[in-house]
């Protein structure tokens, strides 16, 4: 019995630090970009939005500034490369209060430290003001540990989905 209650509570960890470490990946319709984990802005004008094409979302993968009510991106936000994921669950924007300043955290590897870039926003643009950076502190590790790992829907889509299966 102890053997067996052993064997069941290792592989629970495994299967826990397996999903963990899995690659969440997303197949975009030609116009349609997903609203990243805690992706729009506190004063709800804006969205930051993921997009990708090809089977896993890899050709021309880009996170977007993007106008919250219209649905229109406003512009890519470059800084944001090398990704291991293009699912949007994958990324946790953190926006200030006033929403004039957003912080993406994010992978670039399984076991890297995680990425983030922050940026400025005003006159409905993104204006880099630190990053990429290596993610060092506590708050911005679980803030992107609690937010990233949410398997809810996007709160927001823009443009038509493809049918999954």
């Amino acid at each position: 019995m102890p053997t067996q209650r052993l064997f069941l509570f290792v592989s629970i960890l495994l299967l826990a630090a397996s999903s963990a470490l899995a690659t969440s990946n997303y197949e975009y319709g030609p116009d349609e970009y997903v609203t990243v984990a805690n992706g729009i802005s506190a004063d709800g004008k804006y969205a930051i939005t993921a997009h990708g094409g090809g089977e896993l979302g890899y050709d021309n993968f880009h996170l977007y500034l993007t106008d919250a009510a219209s649905g229109k991106n406003i512009g890519p936000l470059e800084e944001v490369v090398e990704t291991l994921d293009t699912g949007a669950d994958a990324f946790a924007a953190k926006w200030s209060r006033d929403s004039q300043q957003v912080t993406i955290v994010y992978r670039v590897d399984r076991h890297a430290p995680l990425k983030a870039v922050s940026y400025r926003i005003g006159s409905r643009r993104a204006q880099c003001s630190k990053g990429p950076f290596d993610v060092k502190g506590d708050e911005l590790i679980r803030y992107w540990q609690s937010h990233s790992s949410e398997s809810k829907p996007s709160p927001k889509i823009f443009g038509t989905t493809l049918k999954h299966d």
